[in-house]
């Protein structure tokens, strides 16, 4: 069987290139099917390929009104993000994750739900001969941060920010081991920010834990990893693709993350008072506001 097609089309740079002949010239043999698809700009499964979508992804350079981009203490949106010495360590040379070095960390693409709870604990005392039992103060507390944050990947970089995301959250539960430089050391530190600086005022978290549900119902699309795809040919993208350098990920998935907030003895000895904290006050030298 032969399909005669003379079907504009648009290579990665988004210049215009015409395919002309029958799908056997292009080694889809008698599957007309798998030729209408290529000449659209498509991979199987619904996948394109077109340049002018595949580097477009979230507002990482967050703008206001006025077209100007925004400093990161007047970005709102929640992020979760790593101290200059350790984004050296884990982005440096690191294509995998690349998507997230220009922030040092993940910004969430969708407003997470977010849940935290402040504990303020009282030991109760039963009293001989009392209707009621006494309570005495022994400490507060800030209890683990939990964040669900949702991730559609409509296109390759959408898809592989998600990838850099579930990476790097991942990364932040492992101690450094074997032979790395600081073999030995805990997990990162991460910092929290969001809503301004009041909110979330770069709270310094430890990851406790990271889980990402991969939901049935949902299409999944192949996403080439470790390579930018703004530089890739469309035949270097099916290259890729059929050599299995690719992730399969959900269009729509969720992932879930804990954080516990930690404060250095330091910290709390010299920087924290209730006087500080009700005005809503952080600590200096962006060490971590007190949640």
């Amino acid at each position: 069987m032969s399909v005669s097609q003379n079907t504009n089309n648009y290579q990665a740079n988004g210049t215009a290139q015409t395919y002309a002949g029958s799908s056997s010239s292009f080694g889809y043999g008698d599957n007309p099917s798998a030729f209408r698809l290529n000449a659209a700009g498509l991979f199987p499964g619904a996948n394109s390929v077109l340049g002018d979508i595949a580097n477009q992804v979230f507002n990482i350079n967050f703008q206001g009104a006025d077209g100007t981009p925004l400093s990161g203490d007047n970005d709102w949106r929640v992020r979760v993000t790593v101290s200059s010495k350790v984004k050296s360590i884990l982005f440096n040379g690191n294509a995998l994750m690349s998507q997230l070095s220009s922030m040092g960390g993940v910004v969430f693409p969708y407003t997470p739900e977010i849940a935290i709870t402040h504990n303020a604990r009282y030991n109760p005392t039963q009293l001989t001969h009392s209707n009621y039992s006494s309570y005495f103060y022994e400490g507060s507390e800030v209890a683990s941060i939990t964040i669900g944050a949702e991730f559609t990947v409509q296109n390759y970089a959408e898809g592989q920010y998600l990838m850099a995301a579930i990476q790097f959250f991942r990364s932040c539960t492992k101690m450094f081991w074997g032979s790395d430089n600081n073999a030995g050391a805990p997990p990162p530190l991460v910092f929290l920010d969001g809503y301004g600086q009041t909110y979330l005022p770069h709270v310094p978290c430890v990851v406790t834990s990271v889980g990402h549900t991969m939901p049935s119902e949902v299409d999944y699309m192949e996403i080439p990893i470790g390579r930018s795809v703004n530089a890739m040919t469309v035949g270097q993208l099916q290259s890729q693709v059929n050599s299995g350098g690719v992730v399969r990920l959900p269009t729509s998935s969720k992932l879930q993350i804990t954080l516990q907030p930690v404060y250095s003895r330091n910290n709390l000895a010299n920087n924290f008072t209730l006087s500080k904290y009700a005005q809503g006050a952080g600590a200096p030298n962006n060490r971590g506001g007190f949640l």
